[in-house]
C-alpha cells in the first residue's frame, strides 16, 4: 500500500523557504556563525528580553539562597548559552559525523560499558534533560556505541519544522519515534539491541505524572521512564551532558540501576533520577532550559508528592 502523500497549509509552505534558508546558514563555519550569535545575544537580552521575567522568576524560586547578584550572573550566561544553542542547531543539519564527533565527546569508560552491554545483548534506556547541547549529544550517540538507538520526540506542530527537525535529528542514524508510539515501536524492535533515549524534564500533564520536590518546587515528571523500564526491564543510564566551551561538550553515561523493577514504592525511580539532574543543574546552572515556563502548574489535590530515595 502506497503511503498518502503529507499534506501542508499555507504557513506551513512559506516555512519551507525559511527552512532553505537555514539550510543555507548551517553550511557557514562555525566560527562564523557564533558571530550571529553574539548579535542574539545582545537582542535577546538587552534588546527584546526574551522571556526575562519567567527566568527571573524561575531563578529566584530554584535559588532561594543565593543573592540577586548571584542569580543575574547566572541569568547573562543562560541568555549567552541560549544564543549559541541556537546556531550550533542549526549547524546539525549539514555538520559532518567527524566534527560533531570531535565537539561532543563520550566519556571512554561510559562507551565501553555500553558496548559490554550490548555484548551481552542487553537493551538500555537512556535518560537525558535539556542541558548542554542535548541535540547535538543524541546526534553524536550513534558515533560512538554499538546500540541502535530509538530517540523519542514530541511532534511539532508545524509540520514542515517536524519534517526537517525529523530529517537533521536522524542523520547520524538514530530512529525517530512519536512519544505516543514510543512503547508499540520498542515492542517491534524487541529482538533487537536498542538503547532507547527520552528527555527526562518535559512538562506533563499535571494529573498523569509523578510529583517531586524538584529545585526547591513541586515538580511534575513524565512516567515514562520508570513505566517502560519496569515494563522492558531494562537498565536506566544517565546521560550527563556538560558544557566544556563554547561548541565543546562532554558526556558521561551513568548507571541508575539494572533492576527498575527492584524498586518497590511507585515514583521512586524518577525521584532518583531527577536527583541526578538536579545534581548536573547546579554544577552548570546556565546551561538548562530557565526560560521554559517549568512550574507553572499546581499539583491537583489528591496527588501525592513523593519524596525520599531508597
Amino acid at each position: 500500500m502506497k503511503k498518502s502523500r503529507q499534506s501542508y497549509n499555507i504557513n506551513e509552505l512559506v516555512s519551507f523557504f525559511f527552512i532553505g534558508l537555514l539550510y543555507l546558514i548551517s553550511l557557514l563555519p562555525l566560527r562564523v556563525l557564533y558571530l550571529f550569535s553574539s548579535i542574539m545575544y545582545f537582542l535577546w537580552y538587552h534588546v527584546i528580553k526574551y522571556r526575562r521575567n519567567v527566568i527571573r522568576q524561575n531563578l529566584k524560586n530554584a535559588f532561594p539562597h543565593k543573592t540577586e547578584k548571584e542569580r543575574r550572573v547566572i541569568e547573562r550566561k543562560y541568555y549567552r548559552h541560549l544564543s549559541h544553542l541556537m546556531v550550533e542547531n542549526v549547524k546539525l543539519a549539514t555538520i559532518s559525523p567527524s566534527e560533531l564527533k570531535s565537539r561532543v565527546r563520550y566519556d571512554a569508560k561510559s562507551v565501553a560499558f555500553l558496548n559490554e552491554l550490548h555484548r551481552q545483548g542487553r537493551s538500555i534506556m537512556i535518560i537525558m534533560a535539556h542541558t548542554g547541547n542535548w541535540e547535538w549529544a543524541g546526534a553524536a550517540f550513534p558515533l560512538y556505541q554499538d546500540h541502535q538507538v530509538i530517540t523519542a520526540y514530541r511532534p511539532l506542530r508545524n509540520k514542515a519544522f517536524d519534517w526537517f527537525m525529523l530529517k537533521i535529528r536522524s542523520r547520524t542514524g538514530n530512529i525517530i519515534t512519536p512519544m505516543k508510539i514510543l512503547p508499540r515501536e520498542m515492542l517491534k524492535l524487541r529482538k533487537n539491541v536498542t538503547a532507547t533515549a527520552l528527555i527526562g524534564d518535559q512538562n506533563p500533564p499535571a494529573q498523569n505524572a509523578f510529583w517531586i520536590q524538584f529545585l526547591n518546587q513541586e515538580t511534575p515528571f513524565y512516567k515514562g521512564t520508570e513505566v517502560l523500564s519496569r515494563k522492558f526491564d531494562y537498565p536506566v543510564i544517565w546521560g550527563n551532558v556538560k558544557k566544556a566551551g563554547r561548541g565543546y561538550y562532554d558526556v558521561v553515561l551513568e548507571l541508575i540501576t539494572e533492576e527498575p523493577g527492584s524498586f518497590e514504592k511507585e515514583g521512586m525511580l524518577t525521584v532518583l533520577h531527577t536527583s541526578y539532574l538536579e545534581r548536573d543543574i547546579l554544577q552548570q546552572p546556565e546551561c538548562w532550559l530557565w526560560s521554559h515556563r517549568r512550574w507553572k502548574k499546581i499539583r491537583p489535590a489528591g496527588e501525592p508528592l513523593i519524596t525520599g530515595i531508597t
